[in-house]
């Protein structure tokens, strides 16, 4: 079975960004996102965001002041990236992110993990060593900001092929096996040829964690962190946490309800 890495390495990396649109509208969204939150700089701050991809959240942090250690497995991503950052404060680094958060660095006053990589680590053991790293990496009353999908809910018959993208050259789609832990997650990707014109599918799968909302504000309180504001919308989870318990708005908002905390 290919790994994350193997996946993203083979096939996902060179179409990821297609699949959100403009580049540059992505990263505005993600920073209106950040200014909702009432994330926000204060003097020289630092940021780690860890699965970084090509940087809409990367830049738009750097956008609002912090200087930001980026970090990523996929070269590809890191290259885009590197290539968009122009002079704004961002460090790019490869590597795993549970690694990342053992090396030594500042204090951060922010740390994120978004889109959907939250489920992308190997196991649930790991995603409680993030949230320990995280707490050992964060100064006291930084905060965590999470993104990601609640794929517990199990889609049925045609519903589990997703459309991801269209072009005249790229069509993207997404098949979901649903297992009692995980989502093996098969992506499709058909290519039109530049000199015959011929379509070619290429495709590979890996596997995500079946992730509740409650089971992660459990696991983050247990890491010393306090849940600060929660929402679901359209099946997308965005938490944020503030490590040491300290004392800040507590919001619940979106169609659903997420317990803890």
């Amino acid at each position: 079975m290919p790994t994350v890495t193997e996946h993203y390495d083979k096939l996902l990396a060179e179409h990821y960004s297609r699949m959100f649109g403009d580049h540059d509208a992505k990263v505005a969204e993600q920073r209106a996102l950040f200014e909702r939150l009432g994330v926000r700089p204060e003097g020289d701050s630092e940021a780690i965001d860890l699965g970084c991809g090509s940087g809409f959240q990367s830049l738009a942090l750097a956008q609002l002041g912090f200087r930001v250690t980026a970090v990523d497995t996929s070269d590809k991503l890191l290259a885009e990236l590197d290539s968009r950052r122009g002079q704004l404060p961002v460090d790019v680094v490869r590597g795993d992110l549970l690694d990342a958060l053992e090396s030594p660095g500042p204090p951060c006053a922010l740390a994120v993990c978004m889109g959907d990589t939250l489920p992308h680590l190997g196991s649930k053991g790991d995603v409680e060593r993030m949230f320990a790293g995280c707490a050992r990496r964060l100064a006291p009353g930084g905060q965590l900001v999470l993104t990601f999908r609640d794929l517990t809910r199990e889609l049925e018959g045609a519903d589990r092929f997703i459309p991801v993208h269209d072009s005249a050259d790229v069509i993207m789609t997404c098949f979901l096996e649903y297992e009692p832990e995980t989502v093996k997650v098969h992506d499709l990707v058909h290519t039109r040829g530049r000199e015959d014109g011929r379509w070619r599918l290429s495709a590979s799968f890996y596997r995500k964690l079946r992730l509740s909302p409650e089971w992660v504000c459990d696991r983050l309180e247990a890491a010393g962190f306090r849940v600060l504001h929660r929402e679901i919308a359209r099946g997308l989870v965005t938490l944020v946490a503030r490590s040491g318990g300290g004392v800040g708005r507590d919001t619940n908002t979106g169609s659903e309800p997420c317990a803890g905390g």
